[in-house]
């Protein structure tokens, strides 16, 4: 019996607005988090809406953007790799 082993074995899923599982959590853990900014009250409305956008737009940029053909989480998860390593390396010196 032959058999074929379908192509997209190693895509990842698309949920909602083609994004992955991990970047809609970050749309959701983000809306969430300017949903609670706002809606404390430990400044004036305009304080905590402009805090609230950007968090709203942090969590945009991390889940759709791109730079280079790479996603944003990637680039910050190597950026924070580098930064580890050189800070290793200048210890041990």
């Amino acid at each position: 019996m032959h058999a074929r082993v379908p192509l997209d074995v190693d895509l990842e899923d698309r949920l909602v607005f083609g994004l992955t599982p991990m970047r809609l959590g970050y749309v959701v853990l983000c809306g969430l988090g300017s949903l609670a900014t706002w809606t404390s009250q430990w400044s004036v409305a305009p304080v905590r809406g402009s805090a609230a956008v950007s968090i709203i737009a942090i969590g945009a940029s991390a889940a759709w953007g791109r730079w280079k053909g790479r996603a944003a989480d990637a680039w910050l998860t190597d950026l924070a790799a580098y930064l580890l390593n050189v800070h290793e390396l200048r210890r041990s010196r």
